[in-house]
């Protein structure tokens, strides 16, 4: 059985253009808060010193000051389409999505041309789950003005619906307009991960490496790569690069224990989530990756009580329910685990470890159609494991096709010829013929 340790996410890069971000433009040149401060006590009804306040305010990362200004121009001048965009541009950077959206929304009324407002609403629908909504914001932004971002955007939300053809011809007319776009760069090698095409991610993600050396999220993701090859010390190493980079990122922190644990040192796991929930006692990914792990440990008890509460902040992340069957799973409770395996396929149906360990748990209650059906749904995804051919060969031997098994097991220790699981079962098959 299979766990989803570390709940490690796929980042899709979403960021809003860069143009948008600042908000139409860098503030007059050469002034300061100071200046507009000034200038607002001198004349309180003039909107333009708001205005260009408020971009300084959110170059600088304080969206609610950025907000209270453009909020003021926007009563000073609410038929302007730029003051909606710009108050939405920040109410999106601070992560109020609701918000963001009406005005936006207000902002395209006011003048439907603006490709930045349909790009950035695009964003605030993605965020919000609803990714068609998304994709038809960036047509109309890249039917306006094409953009590598907006490109790149579409594309990242067309990964996400699991459209990957689609996905990778827009990071390519992204790549043609702008081919050192490390973003762009990011988002193709973590669809490529998706796809399975583990090599060809990592290339990506090492030439984004390349161009922007300094940025721990594109370790982040050529790490999870790694972990995916089992590669775990160049995991290890690319998670505390990212660290070394921000000492306080708790998706590195997370991603270092899930490293740690799959190589065997579980202690050292336990840490790594300590710290990173010591950061953030509300990462539901620390939590279930501790969980699995201390089940691993042998503390089942800490076990159930750290996967109850991951899913308890967030009950909708499918690796959490995935990671909880297997303890199920173990402690003999084969309904349970059925149960919490249904719930990860219903939230993600790309859940490939939910997949193959649902397949086990119906070769275990007898079910083995249905198993092989999981197992080849598993193996459809591209990631070639041992693992779930072995599971699928116990699915065919309980039926009775042992030559479909032998299949199975050859192409498992042509993967690892060192899975004796699979070499016992062949030897046994063999004997019995």
């Amino acid at each position: 059985m299979k766990a989803a340790i570390g709940a490690i996410a796929l980042w899709l890069a979403l960021s809003p253009a860069a143009e948008a971000q600042q908000s139409g433009g860098d503030a007059a040149a050469g002034q300061t808060i100071a200046d507009f401060d000034r200038a607002i006590r001198l004349d309180p009804k003039n909107a333009i010193p708001y205005n260009e306040r408020g971009k300084l305010h959110l170059q600088a990362g304080r969206f609610d000051k950025a907000i209270a200004d453009f909020t003021a121009v926007v009563e000073l001048v609410p038929d302007n389409a730029t003051a909606r965009h710009n108050r939405g541009m920040a109410y999106l950077l601070a992560g109020d999505l609701i918000k963001a959206v009406p005005d936006f929304d207000a902002a395209l009324t006011l003048d439907p041309t603006r490709a930045d407002s349909y790009q950035n609403r695009g964003v605030a629908h993605v965020r919000l789950g609803d990714v068609d909504k998304g994709i038809a914001d960036f047509d109309e932004a890249i039917l306006r003005r094409p953009t590598a971002n907006s490109y790149n955007s579409r594309g990242s939300a067309h990964a996400m619906k699991g459209d990957f053809s689609r996905a990778m011809a827009d990071y390519d007319q992204a790549l043609m307009l702008e081919p050192k776009r490390a973003e762009t760069l990011q988002s193709r090698g973590s669809t490529r991960l998706e796809m399975g095409e583990v090599d060809a991610g990592i290339a990506d993600l090492s030439e984004a490496i390349r161009i922007d050396v300094r940025n721990p999220g594109y370790y982040d993701m050529r790490g999870v790569a790694y972990l995916r090859k089992r590669d775990y010390a160049a995991a290890i190493a690319d998670f505390n690069r990212a660290l070394d980079l921000d000492p306080a990122r708790v998706v590195s922190l997370r991603n270092l224990g899930v490293a740690q644990s799959e190589s065997g040192e579980g202690r050292l796991a336990v840490a790594s989530f300590d710290k990173a929930l010591a950061l953030d006692a509300k990462d539901d990914g620390s939590l279930s990756a501790r969980g699995f792990t201390l089940y691993r440990l042998g503390e089942f008890d800490k076990a159930y009580a750290d996967l109850n509460a991951a899913i308890a902040l967030n009950p909708r992340n499918a690796d959490t329910y995935n990671n909880r069957a297997e303890v199920y799973r173990r402690d003999g409770k084969l309904k349970e685990a059925m149960a919490d395996l249904d719930r990860a396929l219903a939230l993600n149906p790309r859940q490939r470890n939910a997949r193959h360990n649902r397949g086990i748990v119906l070769v275990e209650t007898g079910r083995y159609d249905e198993a092989i059906a999981d197992f080849e749904t598993a193996i459809q995804m591209k990631f070639d494991d041992e693992e779930t051919h072995y599971g699928r060969a116990t699915a065919y031997r309980k039926k009775g096709e042992t030559a479909k098994a032998l299949v199975d097991l050859d192409y498992a220790l042509r993967l690892n010829p060192n899975f004796l699981k699979a070499r016992d079962l062949r030897t046994e098959i063999k004997s019995a013929q």
